[in-house]
């Protein structure tokens, strides 16, 4: 009997495993590209793929059967009553729970994370998407996987339960029930739920481990920063609206090397969009081929530990710690970016940026959420970047940064650019408004 109880243990293993796997080849990639690209016919696919969610196995059992029967389009194929078989119909069973369930989690991976990946180089694609909504994947992969070691009607109906070949542990445990013996059963109960618990602690390690695990160097190397850089944004009228919403109008701005250009605006004025379309983010914006990298306003943190959000720039490890080292952040190396104070993620979000060396940098309200020395801190690694050749376009509140920093200051209202002689520009040159 332990024999047969080891042998079917392993076809289940082997049969859900399977499927899984091929289910995870399949739905990620597809959750991955739902995620991320806008056609009329997603809604339907969304509530047609969590449809399926309840697809009865005995359906699918049925559908492959046929497919795979002498009469069948496949059945020249000869995958009636095997493991292949049985892995197709598990794989047709658990694919719409993993294609979901990782569509679901992929789409909350926020706007900002994609566009940072790609601004550093890379695309916003399936890879990206695994590494940033790991837990989702993990948990969707993991409910397809127990879903499949659990069910019985496919695999009873595609393997036939036959002893030493296609029988797993459901199929036993419903012939040992109809063969009285309950308690021979309730150990093959006993042990799905033995597997089901490995699986789900294997499933919480991964979930719980932050990819990207860095060991902080003993000695830390100052970066060689580009100097004497040549570059120039150059915006006419640039026009922008969503859905109907004309956000931008006739915007025109110009800076260079060694430039900052200062954009001061009440909220819902057009700043963080007239970065995001200088920066190219948008699909009908200013494009550039320059090296752009834009801080955004919420602070953006990568997968990884603190150390290796800045290594996503490609530095190595030594300048990494250099540049944590100047923002006060070299003794959390190796903490989770999510453990980290707001300030703490903006300042590890500019030094991310600059270590990419960029040529062009944008700025969004970056020091919103910051005491007065860490402002100073920041502001000075800002200007070193444009006293080295960087160009620099902040968007600001805060006249007195814009005063400090900026070789000149626009006034952005409604989405234009307007003269400095209304009351609201003087209000927003003068800090009145803030009093």
């Amino acid at each position: 009997m332990s024999e047969a109880i080891w042998e079917v243990t392993v076809t289940s293993l082997m049969v859900s495993g399977s499927a899984t796997i091929l289910a995870m080849l399949i739905g990620l990639p597809l959750a991955s590209i739902c995620a991320r690209r806008n056609f009329a016919a997603k809604p339907m696919l969304k509530v047609g793929v969590r449809t399926l969610y309840g697809l009865p196995p005995v359906v699918v059992g049925v559908a492959v059967y046929l497919a795979l029967s002498r009469q069948g389009m496949f059945g020249g194929l000869g995958l009636l009553f095997t493991l292949e078989g049985m892995i197709i119909a598990q794989t047709l069973l658990i694919l719409p729970l993993v294609w979901g369930l990782s569509w679901s989690a992929m789409e909350n991976v926020s706007r900002e994370v994609l566009e940072t990946h790609r601004m550093l180089g890379r695309k916003d694609g399936v890879i990206t998407h695994l590494r940033e909504a790991r837990g989702g994947v993990v948990n969707a992969s993991l409910v397809g996987f127990g879903r499949a070691i659990a069910e019985v009607g496919a695999v009873m109906i595609i393997g036939g339960n036959i002893a030493g070949k296609t029988r797993v542990l459901t199929t036993s445990i419903v012939l040992e029930t109809s063969q009285g013996d309950l308690d021979s059963a309730l150990s093959l109960g006993g042990i799905l739920l033995l597997i089901a618990l490995f699986a789900s602690g294997i499933a919480l390690l991964i979930e719980n481990k932050r990819g990207g695990k860095s060991s902080p160097p003993e000695v830390w190397g100052e970066p060689v920063f580009k100097t004497g850089m040549e570059v120039e944004v150059d915006v006419v009228d640039l026009n922008w609206a969503v859905d109907g919403n004309q956000i931008l109008s006739d915007v025109s701005l110009k800076f260079k090397s060694g430039e900052c250009v200062a954009v001061l605006g009440a909220s819902g004025s057009g700043k963080s969009s007239l970065l995001r379309n200088v920066a190219g983010l948008e699909r009908d914006g200013y494009v550039s081929n320059l090296d752009v990298m834009m801080v955004h306003q919420r602070a953006v943190t990568l997968y990884g530990d603190v150390l290796t959000n800045v290594m996503h720039s490609g530095v190595e490890s030594s300048e990494g710690m250099w540049w944590l080292k100047q923002v006060g952040l070299e003794n959390f190396a190796n903490r989770d970016p999510s453990t980290l104070s707001g300030g703490e993620r903006q300042r590890l979000a500019l030094v991310r940026a600059l270590s990419s060396k960029p040529e062009v940098l944008l700025l969004d309200e970056f020091t919103a959420n910051l005491d007065g020395p860490n402002v100073s801190i920041l502001e000075k690694l800002v200007m070193n970047f444009i006293s080295n050749g960087g160009a620099v376009l902040l968007a600001t509140h805060n006249p007195f940064q814009s005063q400090r920093m900026a070789n000149r200051t626009l006034i952005l209202e409604d989405g234009n650019i307007v003269t400095r002689d209304s009351l609201q520009s003087q209000a927003l040159l003068d800090g009145s408004w803030l009093g």
